[in-house]
């Protein structure tokens, strides 16, 4: 009676009720055997498994039915509550989204020293990875992994172009203003000096893609190649839409600045010409519109030495 009770003569239907893993059917069917056998011996020995392991399921499934042939959570039921680390989040956070750039370390330090909050390395750590902050760390990760998956065309000295269009060469630098950080997305064609730059509040391959739809639709040429440096923004998305459209992307040489050096001269007159002079302790909106008026002076009206004291717009518009 006791074995009718332990197994069902519908226990077949019973299995369809409770879905069991691999690991789980394995252990009925040392069950099963032993209640064709009724000797737990030779079922130890025809599966090659222990007395001890046979008795612990066997427990189990008296207890729990199917159910208890699942294997259990190793976690433990009661574990101890991040005090600390919750005690300080909102600290943490807002340090951090205040100094993207700064590690844990700096992070810890400065709590400590500015705030008198006492918080290891390790727990600004486990916050920012909970909060989704780590996005320095991530980046770099994803662009190693995608070196080893993306093909590069490189060059070393410097594309060379032959009519608008022919090269674009793209590159991000970074804004701080009032502990936040922004970025200033420029681009410039190498032949005719025609220019086009937006600042936005993030760096990554999705913002590249859209600067580089907004720059597009600004330049009324095709765009044939873009050069970039290495860094992550230039890869994932942007350089699949690069792809897509059917615009070769080059890469420089780690270490070679000087293959870009048209865009990084512009960066620099940019900010010699504009923020030197106006300042950053503007809105986002206010500094895009700011740098948009720049632009078209930039392109329109400002002589350049490179061009033989032409405008870039005289290049293009063949003026």
């Amino acid at each position: 009676m006791y074995m009718t009770t332990l197994f069902p003569k519908k226990l077949s239907n019973k299995i369809k009720d409770i879905p069991l893993t691999k690991e789980a059917k394995k252990r009925l069917k040392w069950i099963q055997h032993y209640q064709d056998t009724k000797n737990i011996s030779k079922t130890c020995r025809y599966f090659g498994i222990s007395r001890t392991t046979f008795y612990k399921w066997f427990e189990r499934y008296k207890k729990d039915g199917l159910e208890g042939l699942l294997d259990r959570p190793k976690t433990p039921k009661n574990t101890r509550k991040p005090t600390i680390r919750n005690q300080y989040r909102e600290q943490i956070i807002k340090v951090r989204k205040q100094n993207p750039t700064w590690s844990k370390e700096k992070i810890s330090a400065y709590l400590q020293e500015e705030k008198n909050i006492k918080v290891s390395p390790s727990t600004v750590y486990k916050v920012l990875k909970e909060e989704g902050l780590i996005e320095r760390t991530k980046s770099i990760k994803i662009q190693n992994k995608r070196k080893k998956s993306i093909k590069k065309k490189r060059t070393k000295r410097g594309l060379q172009a032959q009519a608008p269009g022919d090269v674009v060469q793209i590159d991000v630098k970074h804004l701080n203003i009032a502990g936040a950080t922004y970025y200033q997305f420029t681009a410039i064609d190498k032949y005719s000096r025609f220019c086009f730059a937006r600042v936005y509040e993030s760096k990554n391959s999705k913002k590249t893609k859209e600067f580089y739809i907004e720059l597009n639709e600004y330049f009324e040429f095709e765009i044939k190649r873009v050069q970039t440096d290495n860094g992550s923004e230039f890869l994932g998305e942007f350089n699949k839409y690069l792809t897509d459209i059917g615009v070769e992307h080059y890469f420089s040489y780690p270490r070679s600045p000087k293959t870009n050096g048209v865009v990084e001269r512009l960066i620099r007159t940019i900010e010699e010409e504009l923020w030197l002079i106006e300042g950053l302790d503007y809105t986002l909106e206010e500094m895009n519109k700011k740098l948009r008026k720049y632009v078209r002076k930039y392109n329109f009206i400002r002589p350049h030495h490179s061009l033989g004291y032409k405008r870039p717009a005289d290049i293009v518009y063949g003026v």
